[in-house]
């Protein structure tokens, strides 16, 4: 084990011992030299896709685009049909009955979306894909009239123009770098095979296209990142606490008021709760200050990240109380999390102002969520057993009865 006093003046980081065995993300970042920190810190990977954001977070973006999907479903489904009077006056008469059936169905299309996009079982995924309809369609009767208007300057009029609006409304979207750049690819695919087919691809007109829209989806992705950007900075706000990034106390409650609609469906849910207490945590506060209590507890809920799963629910309960959620796991796997934790505290500390190392233990109690019993029961239960280990000497694992 290295030697404490060797710890690094220069970082206002908790200084946590480096485990034998670093965590993927920790030797990415070794390998990159420091990059992937730097990205992550960027939030490049929160944007990048919806793989690591959480089912809460993904149904309040399901919201916000289902919301923007129907006001643009509903502003087509009004100018689709207001423009045939225009078609009248610029096309000729064996296109305007056509055009005008295109134009109907376009507007039949939308209402068809706005009933779909507000059906009752609503998620991401349901939005995402009526938010791709929504693209498509549009961009269908795009095809199919200038396939009809083919060498007509009319063309030209009310028509073109259709693909660059469809990528700049991406711009209006919470979306991932993926979803935008699979639906903007979407539509420069049909940019292009028009274009091709109306012998412009390869001209000056075509290039100028290409750019024109390849231009907008930048801005778009742009546009895009800023507003997922700050969902997740005001999600986080608001279920997460500010000094460890854990979730609040709110939040954890309010997960496994979800969690428990499953749990009851199952004959015997295996769920497992851990209450873990920082030990002495008022002394470190008292001897070396809050600014360390600070750093100590960024480090324990460190600790906590590493040694539980992404799918277990942690939480800071209050002051220097905190929680943990292991649904699907074992009262014996629950135990051997603990114990690990018990351990790395043990064996960890964090720098303090002047410079010197502090150590910190935890006491730890456990325990399974048993047959036809409430959450709040076993939360009571494990709660008397943490009580149990700081009063028979702290820096202990104990399960509960």
């Amino acid at each position: 084990m290295p030697n404490p006093s060797a710890s690094s003046p220069d970082t206002d980081r908790p200084v946590v011992e480096r485990r034998q065995n670093p965590s993927a993300a920790t030797a990415l970042d070794e390998a990159t030299g420091g990059l992937y920190r730097k990205l992550s810190e960027l939030n490049l990977f929160d944007t990048l896709t919806n793989r690591y954001h959480s089912d809460d977070f993904n149904a309040a973006r399901s919201e916000y685009i289902r919301t923007r999907v129907n006001i643009l479903s509903i502003v087509f489904a009004i100018f689709a049909p207001l423009w045939i009077p225009l078609d009248y006056l610029l096309l000729d008469s064996e296109d305007l009955g056509t055009i005008a059936f295109y134009r109907l169905m376009l507007f039949s299309s939308m209402l068809i979306l706005l009933l779909v996009n507000n059906a009752r079982k609503r998620n991401l995924q349901h939005s995402l894909l009526c938010l791709t309809l929504m693209i498509a369609f549009p961009a269908i009767f795009y095809t199919a009239s200038l396939f009809q208007l083919l060498g007509g300057d009319a063309a030209l009029i009310g028509y073109s123009f259709i693909p660059f609006l469809l990528v700049a409304m991406l711009s209006v979207f919470p979306l991932t770098i993926l979803e935008a750049s699979v639906l903007g690819a979407g539509l420069i695919i049909t940019l292009l095979y028009n274009d091709f087919f109306a012998g412009t691809l390869f001209t000056l007109e075509g290039f100028k296209d290409l750019w024109l829209i390849s231009t907008l989806l930048v801005i778009a992705l742009w546009a895009n990142q800023a507003q997922l950007h700050m969902l997740l900075r005001l999600y986080r706000q608001a279920t997460r606490d500010p000094l460890t990034g854990l979730l609040n106390r709110r939040i954890m409650m309010e997960r496994v008021k979800e969690l428990s609609k499953n749990w009851k469906k199952s004959e015997r849910p295996q769920v497992s709760v851990l209450m873990l207490d920082l030990d002495r945590f008022k002394r470190i506060n008292d001897t070396h200050g809050h600014l360390t209590g600070d750093r100590v507890l960024q480090a324990f809920s460190q600790i906590m990240k590493d040694e539980l799963r992404s799918t277990d629910i942690l939480t800071r309960y209050g002051g220097e109380e905190f929680a943990a959620i292991l649904p699907g796991s074992s009262m014996d796997n629950a135990l051997k999390a603990a114990e690990r934790i018990r351990m790395r505290c043990e064996q960890s500390w964090v720098t303090s102002k002047d410079n010197e190392p502090v150590r910190f233990t935890v006491s730890i109690g456990v325990g399974e969520l048993l047959q036809d019993e409430g959450f709040n029961e076993a939360l009571h239960r494990v709660d008397n057993s943490l009580y149990e280990a700081k009063k028979t000497g702290r820096n202990k694992v104990v399960q509960a009865n």
